[in-house]
């Protein structure tokens, strides 16, 4: 009877609240929910020439070269969420902006591992937002609601064409996802409180490609897709991403681009059908 009463009021705050069920999963720079979500073939490891080489199709090394990237993505989220078990899936459309005030902070990096013409290439992205409301009546309570994202990637990429000024990379991958809410209602509509908790986990297959065009100079433009779920995980995902980049030195590469992820997701009462998109930045260094 109790958490029924709750679930009424809940709703009536359904504004207050419906930041936090989906604003975690927009956020790359500070997942999903949510990065990737990406995936390091989001940043791919520079492959045009250092500013004092001259243009020409990159080159094959003999052993093993590594490749770290850290990125931010500045992403705002549209679309449908589930939010927590007592409330329906709503209708969202956040911007950066909204999504940063209740930003408690995130973790993006991806790292790369290039042998011949192989690629293996890992990403992670972590983050959690934590909004906070109050339910309206005569016996008003807080609501605080904390909403965590974890997106893994990790793909598998052959070097299918190099020139002396574009190369070509295909490959399939997998991404995980995983989304963890948590609504805590205090003492007040309830002598005692209440909380509801609620968290998914899926992973998807997804085939890749990357395209690099190198302009002349330290500068090259990255073009990087991928689409898959395909009913094994969600039923469609894709992704698009395109940066300018800047070749520093021979170790350091700096990118700017934007970046597009969408998901579409159900199991049950439970759905995540959204797009994420907005401006991203990347650092990679060569070690």
């Amino acid at each position: 009877m109790d958490t029924h009463r709750s679930s009424r009021r809940a709703r009536r705050s359904r504004p207050a609240l419906r930041c936090g069920a989906a604003v975690l999963f927009a956020v790359a720079g500070g997942l999903d929910r949510p990065a990737r979500a990406a995936d390091l073939v989001d940043i791919p490891a520079p492959t045009s020439p250092p500013a004092a080489a001259p243009a020409g199709p990159a080159k094959v090394p003999g052993g093993p070269v590594f490749y770290g990237t850290f990125y931010l993505w500045g992403a705002g989220l549209e679309g449908t969420t589930s939010t927590l078990p007592p409330l329906p899936a709503t209708d969202v459309n956040l911007s950066l902006g909204d999504i940063l005030k209740d930003f408690d902070g995130g973790l993006m990096g991806a790292a790369e591992m290039r042998l011949g013409n192989w690629s293996v290439i890992g990403d992670a992205m972590i983050t959690q937002i934590s909004p906070e409301g109050t339910l309206p009546g005569r016996f008003q309570s807080d609501v605080k609601l904390r909403s965590r994202s974890v997106t893994l990637q990790g793909d598998v990429l052959y070097r299918l064409y190099a020139s002396q000024h574009i190369d070509v990379d295909a490959g399939i991958g997998l991404r995980y996802w995983y989304l963890d809410n948590r609504m805590t209602i205090t003492p007040g509509v309830l002598p005692n409180g209440i909380t509801f908790s609620e968290t998914e986990n899926w992973v998807d297959p997804v085939i890749a490609g990357r395209v690099v065009t190198r302009l002349g100079g330290p500068w090259s433009i990255t073009l990087v897709g991928d689409l898959g779920g395909f009913d094994v995980g969600s039923q469609f995902t894709w992704q698009a991403i395109g940066t300018l980049n800047y070749q520093v030195n021979d170790q350091l590469a700096l990118r700017a681009g934007y970046r597009a992820l969408s998901v579409d997701y159900k199991n049950g009462d439970f759905e995540y059908d959204v797009r994420m998109q907005g401006p991203i930045l990347g650092l990679t260094y060569r070690f």
